[in-house]
């Protein structure tokens, strides 16, 4: 096996960056924080770094030095996160999600509201009609003295 100077697969965020500033200096970069050092970054952008991070986390990619000067702020984002889960945009509690309910889900509750209104009406139209009953059968059974 060759000596090479940086390993292969850094195994610390600290020797990633390490790598990656030494590796941006002896391209001509110049020292981290400088114009040249900036300018020399060949890192990409929205969709395809978080497609890249993603590969790299499971596994699919070979870890490379931008993958572990990012992981830092992914980590402190994450955490960030996972704090805030169940709030809002501005770190209130989020409410429940109320259900609105379709026109269908309206029309059938109205519809179950009006039957159960119209067995109650009934129901007590039979409990008079059955006290009226009753109280003619007890006035006839006055009337013949078998009550």
């Amino acid at each position: 096996m060759p000596f090479t100077f940086f390993k292969s697969k850094p195994k610390t965020i600290s020797e990633g960056y390490a790598q990656y500033t030494g590796s941006q200096i002896a391209a001509g970069g110049g020292p981290p924080g400088s114009e040249k050092f900036t300018e020399s970054k060949k890192t990409t952008f929205g969709f395809s770094q978080a497609k890249d991070d993603f590969l790299m986390d499971i596994g699919a990619k070979d870890k490379t030095i931008d993958y572990y000067a990012r992981l830092d702020d992914r980590k402190a984002r994450s955490k960030a996160a996972s704090k805030n889960l169940g709030k809002d945009i501005f770190g209130r509690e989020a409410s429940e999600t109320k259900k609105t309910k379709s026109v269908k889900d309206k029309k059938a509750e109205e519809r179950k509201l009006a039957i159960q209104k119209l067995r109650d009406e009934a129901r007590e139209r039979r409990r008079k009609f059955y006290q009226q009953k009753d109280i003619e059968t007890l006035n006839i059974r006055q009337r013949l003295g078998l009550a």
